[in-house]
């Protein structure tokens, strides 16, 4: 299996997955999940952890957590281990638990906190292991309705005040994101993470791409490779053009706004290459910098609700993954 890439950095912003080993169960009873609480309890509390949602599944875990300190390895090497051990000393069992050591994805701070917290509150339902999202015990959903159940490191008012002026404008607000979430069945907001590794705005990835220069591990990991080198303009206009099956001159021409491989392109060059707005302008009919900027923007606000549209350029990110990586 390969290895995950591992960003530690101070005051990180972390969704975190751990999953069970050919998804089998990681939990059993009540007894384990209250154990694997406790345990989050105990390394939050340790490491000055501000956790924003998490949920806990019969056969993986998410955790949307800020980390003081660039101790998030560290953090889930405890609370994962710790976990296992007492798991399969609890239930007669040996051998590995979860599936390798945890998956993590570096986020940028203000711009995903509504949607993942979101996804991680409303993943037990879409599950049936709940009927609505604040009656289920194993998350920290009913937390935000219900501050006296909050742990001190649960940081549920640093969402909901995204929401509202008042807690309980804010908790109506939140209640209403969440019901319109069910209603709408939204894709993960994850799918837009740059190798598997980032999730934010070009400018955040081509920020975290120039930090990490020289800090990442060998070629052997694939995310390393795929930050390493990020995409040419030309290379996502070829993957636009196959997966939309249009011409190249057709996300050229000026006055197109309304095709939406176009729009794409535009999206997906602000996205994964290191090319200037002005550049793209000039590229994509000689518009503004202004006008690339707003049509990114507003390609971005589609993907949440548009589901087909955000399926094609899933698909255009995995042909820009495989040609990075050959």
């Amino acid at each position: 299996m390969a290895r995950p890439l591992r960003i530690d950095i101070p005051n990180g912003l972390y969704h975190v997955t751990s999953r069970g080993l050919e998804r089998l169960a990681t939990v059993r009873d009540d007894a384990d999940r209250g154990r694997w609480t406790d345990l989050l309890d105990v390394v939050a509390t340790r490491r000055r952890w501000r956790v924003l949602a998490w949920a806990l599944m019969d056969n993986h875990s998410h955790l949307f957590v800020r980390t003081p300190d660039a101790d998030l390895s560290a953090g889930m090497h405890d609370l994962n281990g710790s976990y296992a051990t007492g798991f399969n000393r609890r239930h007669g069992r040996v051998g590995p638990l979860l599936q390798g050591r945890f998956k993590a994805i570096l986020v940028e701070t203000g711009r995903h906190e509504w949607e993942l917290s979101r996804y991680i509150h409303l993943n037990p339902v879409r599950a049936g292991l709940a009927g609505d999202f604040e009656s289920y015990r194993w998350s920290s959903c009913r937390c935000y309705f219900r501050a006296s159940l909050a742990p001190e490191w649960l940081a549920w008012e640093e969402v909901l005040s995204l929401h509202g002026r008042t807690v309980r404008t804010a908790r109506r607000a939140y209640r209403a994101f969440l019901e319109a979430g069910l209603r709408a069945g939204l894709d993960s907001p994850l799918r837009g993470a740059v190798a598997s590794t980032l999730l934010g705005s070009a400018g955040f990835v081509e920020r975290m791409r120039a930090w990490l220069e020289g800090k990442l591990p060998d070629r052997e990991v694939p995310a390393a490779r795929t930050l390493r080198a990020a995409a040419t303009v030309e290379a996502v206009e070829a993957a636009v053009c196959h997966v939309f099956g249009v011409a190249s001159e057709r996300l050229w021409e000026r006055g197109r706004w309304h095709n939406d491989a176009r729009l794409v392109a535009l999206y997906l060059c602000r996205k994964h290459t290191g090319a200037t707005i002005s550049r793209l302008g000039e590229r994509f009919g000689g518009v503004t910098g202004q006008a690339v900027s707003r049509a990114a923007h507003e390609l971005a606000a589609r993907l949440a609700t548009e589901r087909p549209l955000s399926r094609r350029v899933s698909r255009c990110e995995q042909a820009l993954a495989c040609e990075a990586e050959k």
